[in-house]
Order: structure tokens, then C-alpha cells, then sequence
């Protein structure tokens, strides 16, 4: 047994030292190496980063795989991980803002990831920085404007445009096609009704949040501020597709941004991203308002309406008089509530008229409504709404028909100048109109004029009419625009592209007349004009 174990050992001994003949040839991995032209760059959104990069490898290029990673933003790392932007050797790559990438100015870390396909390894190059900035804001009037079934934005600088009144004049500038050339030549499909921008009060302190909002009839668009750079669409601005996506109407309450999409209300502060749950659903009342809902804030937070608002189903006026954020207390404006109807020179709450268009305008305090019948009849309805109730809210009803444009249907569009009788006003294709409401008198309008009794007169054909109230806020100051009120935007068209042409009358609030005309050329058909305080 000894002399068996003694041959194993032996046995074991000798495969020990046995010498390996085999021919295994090892040969080394080959290495990659990658240098950047530069450690950091500086670049407004909208431009476009090129880097090429100085690569040395034996490794054959068929075997290589290259992509450019993002990582975070001033050292907040929100993704946790570097993300892929865009593969090939030599980088271009148009810096987009977007809420999922590049979420706003900051310096972002980036690098080069190559790949070998066959061994799986992985080469990186230096991390270089990338800081990215918004270009300079234009504070000014955004002009909604278009041609060919296509909108497009404009931004108009001068004086009357500003927040605050400028203490040395602004140099003017006009740039009829902003928002085109800041989105690569893309416009917005359809013809513009409106637009809006989102600068409730202290949002500056989060600029991410103030948008501009286009709508036209057939799309709409949802672009950085500062930038125009377009960051969606109207169903975007809605968190988890609550919205019925019917743009009807925007307004601002304070720090809080209302919308309203087909018949229901959403709202959110400034610091919120996104519109998520509607504070008011059509479905769970009977009432459908229309775009227009004026907000009393004049009042205070003890006024007893809230807010004034039309209801198309019944066809007459809903007052919000619960706390405005909650929107969730509304009455009908009954004035026949106890009350005979001999006593009252027309029921709110029972117009029988669809509303045409509605404004704070008047003595002080009151609220003046077009209303269109169903035999195309058209009157103003004009109500106090200081008052505390129903019964005093209606105070006269002046009949239009006498008017050959109205009758006609000539008319484009109807602006009223707050508290102030004498800012009455309607623009034809070939004029604007200045009237009072007086007390019920007959309305008398006349051509719109100058305080020396010139009349203004307009080259092209008139698209569209405002008095600019943005109720929008700008800067550490939370000021409002200081025009807001007496300025009057007119635009016309000549038919032809370019031959747009943006009039800006300061008018004088006691007489209505116009102290001062300025025009901006270069736009094509004007649709709607808004203030841009951001």
C-alpha cells in the first residue's frame, strides 16, 4: 500500500515539471486616445456645438462607436448618469432648451464615449464644460402675425413697449421674424388668435417658468421667454393629459396662472412646472364659460365678486364669489332675484344673447359687454360690478343697430379703456371708432382723432384692434406695464407678405383721443399683439 502511494506522489511530481510546449501567441489590446481641442465652452441656446476630436488607435473604425454624452448641471446631478445626445466622431449638436435635457442656463459636463464593438471596452475622454446661457432679453410687444396658413412672432423695442418707463429712450428695434429664426426657419401651422405670456408676479425669481403661449386655429406653440425657442405645444403646458385640448382663454391672479382648455379651468403658481388637476371640470357643473373671464382685483380679497365670467349654456353672466384660487363658488347674476322686471333695464343672468366681447370699461368700476342676438342684433350691456347686489349690477343697455357697421358686420374688433366713459372704441377694415357710454344716451361715434382733431388715419386694411392690459409682472419690483390702459395696438395689411404694419396710439383717457402714433413695418397679417415683460 506504501509503495502505491509513493508511484502517485511521483506521478503528481512529475506533471508538475512537465514543460509546456504549446504556441499560444498573447498579443496586447490595442489602446485608444482622445483629445479635445478645448476644456470648456460658452454658448446661447439656439447655436450649435461642434467639437472635433483628435483620436489615435489601431483599432479598425468599422469596430468603433462614438457618442457624446451630457452629465448634470452646476453640479446637480438630476440624471445620475451621463446621457447620450448625439453619436458620431465629430460633434453637431444644436443646444435646444428643453425640461428633459438641457433645463436651463447653467454649466453642463460632457464627454466623449467610444465603444469597441468587438471587445465591449469602453475609451473616455476628458469631461469638458459647456455653459449655456439664454441671449439677452427683448422686452417689448410680441406680434403674432401671418401668411400662407402660417404664424409667426415678432418682438417690436421701443418706448412705449417697456414695463416701466424707460428713464433714457430705448434704442428701437423691430424684428419681424424672432421666432422663426431663433427655431431654424420652423413657423406655427395655422392662422394666430392669440397670445399670451405666463409672467405672474415674483416669477422672475424662476424664470424657467414664463412662457410665451401661441394659438392659432389649427396648432399652437410653447417657447422659452427670453429665447422664443419653442419648448412644446399647447397640451404640453398640462401635466397627465387631464386637458381636453381646446385652448379657450389665460388670465393672471397674483402669483397664479390660470388656463382654460375647452370648458375647464386649471391654474398653478409660478413655481410649478405644469397645469395638473383642473380646479374646475365643465363636466361637473352646468355651466360653459366663454374665453373671457375678468378677474376683479382692484377690489381685494373682500369684494364680494371675484371674478366676472359668461355662461354660454344659459347664455348670461356668472359671478366667482369664493376665493378666486379655489374657483368653486359661482352665482348667476339674477337681478330679477326679488325684484320686478320692469325695474331693471336687462336680467344678467338671462342676456338671451351670445357674448360678442367683454372689458372692464365705463364709469369706474363698471364692465361693458357686446352682445349679438339671435336675429343679429347687437347692443352693450354696461354693469357695475363694485356693487354688492344683483339687482344694482345691470345699469344700462345701449342698442348698436343705428350703426352702419354693425349692422353690416363690419366691425374687426371692440376695446374699452378702463373706468373712463369716453374710451370706447371699434375698428372696420378701414378705421378705427371712438364713442362714450354715456348714462344711456344714444351712441355717437366718430373717427378716431388726434387731441388737435386730426383724424388717424391707416395705411392698408385693419386685422385687428386692442387696448393693452397684459396684467403680467416683471422684474425684483413686481411692476406692471406702465401703459397698460391708454396704449392702443392697430394692425394692418397690405396683402401682400412684409406689408404688415403695427400702429401704437397712447391715448388720453379722459377725452379717448390719441396724443401719440408710432408704426412698425415688416409684418405680414397681424393677428393679436401682447406685451412681453420677460
Amino acid at each position: 500500500m506504501k509503495k502505491l502511494f509513493y508511484i502517485l506522489i511521483a506521478l503528481i511530481v512529475a506533471c508538475g515539471c512537465y514543460d509546456d510546449k504549446g504556441n499560444y501567441d498573447y498579443k496586447p489590446l490595442d489602446e485608444l486616445t482622445i483629445a479635445l481641442p478645448t476644456n470648456s465652452y460658452s454658448l446661447l441656446f439656439g447655436e450649435r456645438l461642434q467639437i472635433s476630436p483628435a483620436i489615435e488607435t489601431d483599432i479598425p473604425g468599422e469596430d468603433l462607436k462614438y457618442e457624446w454624452e451630457f452629465y448634470g448641471k452646476d453640479g446637480d446631478n438630476y440624471w445620475n448618469l451621463y446621457l447620450p445626445v448625439y453619436e458620431g466622431k465629430d460633434l453637431d449638436f444644436l443646444c435646444h432648451y428643453s425640461d428633459t435635457l438641457l433645463k436651463g442656463e447653467g454649466t453642463y459636463q460632457l464627454r466623449l464615449n467610444v465603444t469597441q464593438h468587438s471587445t465591449g471596452r469602453h475609451f473616455y475622454s476628458e469631461t469638458v464644460s459647456v455653459k449655456l446661457a439664454f441671449q439677452l432679453s427683448h422686452i417689448g410687444a410680441m406680434v403674432l402675425h401671418g401668411v400662407d396658413g402660417f404664424s409667426d412672432i415678432g418682438i417690436v423695442v421701443s418706448d412705449e413697449f417697456q414695463i416701466v418707463a424707460p428713464s433714457a429712450p430705448v434704442e428701437t428695434e423691430v424684428y419681424p421674424h424672432f421666432y422663426s429664426e431663433a427655431n431654424a426657419g420652423q413657423k406655427i401651422e395655422g392662422r394666430g388668435q392669440w397670445i399670451v405670456q405666463t409672467c405672474a408676479k415674483s416669477a422672475y425669481k424662476i424664470p424657467e417658468s414664463i412662457e410665451i403661449i401661441a394659438v392659432t386655429d389649427k396648432s399652437s406653440a410653447v417657447a422659452h421667454s427670453k429665447s422664443l425657442l419653442k419648448n412644446g405645444e399647447w397640451n404640453d403646458l398640462f401635466y397627465g393629459g387631464l386637458n381636453q385640448g381646446k385652448p379657450r382663454g389665460f388670465f393672471i391672479n397674483s402669483m397664479t396662472v390660470f388656463i382654460i382648455d375647452g370648458g375647464d379651468v386649471f391654474t398653478k403658481l409660478y413655481t410649478d412646472v405644469a397645469f395638473s388637476v383642473p380646479l374646475y371640470t365643465a363636466s361637473d357643473y352646468d355651466y360653459d364659460f366663454s374665453p373671457g373671464i375678468l378677474p376683479f382685483l382692484h377690489h381685494g380679497w373682500k369684494a364680494n365678486f371675484k371674478a366676472f365670467a359668461f355662461d354660454q349654456n344659459r347664455r348670461g353672466f356668472i359671478v366667482v364669489t369664493g376665493v378666486l384660487n379655489n374657483f368653486n363658488k359661482f352665482s348667476p347674476v339674477d337681478a330679477l332675484a326679488g325684484n320686478d322686471e320692469g325695474k331693471v333695464p336687462f336680467n344678467p343672468a338671462d342676456m338671451q344673447a351670445d357674448l360678442v366681447h367683454m372689458d372692464l370699461g365705463g364709469a369706474g368700476d363698471h364692465m361693458l359687454a357686446v352682445m349679438r342676438t339671435d336675429n343679429g342684433d347687437y347692443f352693450i350691456a354696461e354693469m357695475d360690478i363694485s356693487v354688492s347686489s344683483f339687482p344694482d349690477v345691470p345699469k344700462y343697455k345701449y342698442d348698436l343697430m343705428h350703426l352702419d357697421d354693425v349692422r353690416n358686420n363690419r366691425v374687426v374688433d371692440w376695446a374699452f379703456g378702463s373706468s373712463f366713459m369716453n374710451m370706447c372704441y371699434y375698428a372696420t377694415p378701414d378705421g378705427v371708432f371712438r364713442f362714450s357710454v354715456d348714462y344711456g344716451k344714444t351712441i355717437q361715434p366718430e373717427v378716431l382723432m388726434t387731441q388737435n382733431n386730426t383724424p388717424v388715419r391707416f395705411e392698408g386694411t385693419i386685422t385687428m384692434m386692442k387696448i393693452l392690459k397684459p396684467g403680467i409682472y416683471s422684474g425684483e419690483n413686481n411692476d406692471t406695464y406702465y401703459k397698460s390702459n391708454v396704449e392702443m395696438v392697430v394692425g394692418t395689411y397690405g396683402g401682400v407678405a412684409g406689408s404688415g404694419i403695427l400702429y401704437a396710439l397712447e391715448l388720453d383717457p379722459l377725452s379717448g383721443r390719441v396724443m401719440t402714433v408710432q408704426k412698425y413695418e415688416g409684418f405680414n397679417e397681424i393677428y393679436d399683439v401682447n406685451i412681453k415683460g420677460y
